[in-house]
């Protein structure tokens, strides 16, 4: 079996090694042309790839498209399922082999990817400019979720496969779902834990993490969205008014301690949804009738 998946499944393997060749030359011949360079020329060097680079979280989807969703709506779509469900290898096993080594290869390389992020990454820290807490779309591309978003893009193709039966209708569920996913995640990362507060009393007080949202406090303490006595104008006035008034900046946000603990409760999400999407395909392969 594991043979056979090999064979069946070697082009989406081929392409993706060589893909992870490519990024990791890519980003390790960077990193290395700026680690000798001062911050300034550091931060010019991050601003040449850190565009292309802040794609990345959305591989995963590539994944769900073309290792999930032909896994088992090809085998439907070509009737050979009634050949490969009936030999001597029983359909359990055929899918614990298909799903465990295929989920173990994608979890391996999208943890491949986020380390050669993170590494990259480290070379920039000092700049002020790469935050892979902070920055949304550096958050799910490092760390465990490197792994973790390419084993459930997987599982969410493989259970619009093996749902619809059907390669195309799965691409466009795969898509949907996904981006869907990746969006909800990212509204609510920031309530994995209560902000800590901070308020403001020059710029050496200024927090350098994720930061969720800021107001404004009164001299008698009060805290509030806008200052009430400059409600009345705008533009540079507004913000004229708001440095003459005694109120101070209040800002909410999540320290860079708590990295892995986001990374961890994210994973658990990902890896509970992925198993119930394994649900599914388990009904279809193992229950369901050639």
């Amino acid at each position: 079996m594991v043979w056979l998946t090999w064979r069946q499944h070697r082009a989406q393997i081929l392409v993706t090694a060589g893909f992870l060749v490519v990024v990791g030359a890519v980003l390790l011949v960077h990193g290395l042309a700026a680690s000798g360079l001062p911050d300034d020329a550091r931060g010019a060097r991050y601003d040449e790839l850190s565009l292309y680079v802040s794609w990345l979280p959305v591989v995963p989807l590539g994944v769900g498209m073309f290792w999930g969703a032909p896994l088992l709506a090809r085998e439907l779509e070509r009737g050979t399922h009634r050949l490969a469900w009936t030999q001597s290898v029983s359909r359990p096993r055929w899918l614990a082999v298909k799903l465990g080594v295929l989920g173990l290869a994608v979890t391996g390389a999208g943890l491949a990817l986020g380390g050669m992020v993170s590494a990259w990454l480290s070379v920039f820290e000092s700049t002020g400019l790469a935050d892979r807490f902070g920055d949304t779309e550096f958050f799910g591309a490092t760390g465990v979720l490197g792994g973790v978003w390419w084993l459930f893009a997987f599982a969410l193709g493989t259970a619009a496969g093996g749902v619809l039966r059907r390669t195309l209708p799965a691409f466009a569920v795969t898509i949907a779902v996904f981006v869907l996913a990746m969006m909800g995640l990212f509204a609510v990362r920031q309530d994995y834990a209560e902000p800590a507060r901070i308020v403001v009393e020059g710029a050496d007080t200024l927090p350098t993490s994720f930061i969720t949202g800021s107001a404004y406090l009164s001299p008698a303490g009060v805290e509030s969205e806008v200052v009430p006595e400059c409600a009345a104008v705008d533009g540079e006035a507004y913000l004229s008014c708001i440095r003459d008034s005694d109120y101070r900046t209040v800002l909410f946000y999540h320290p860079t301690d708590r990295y892995w603990q986001f990374q961890w409760t994210e994973t658990g999400i990902l890896v509970v949804a992925s198993l119930l999407l394994a649900g599914p395909v388990v009904y279809r392969v193992a229950r369901r009738p050639v």
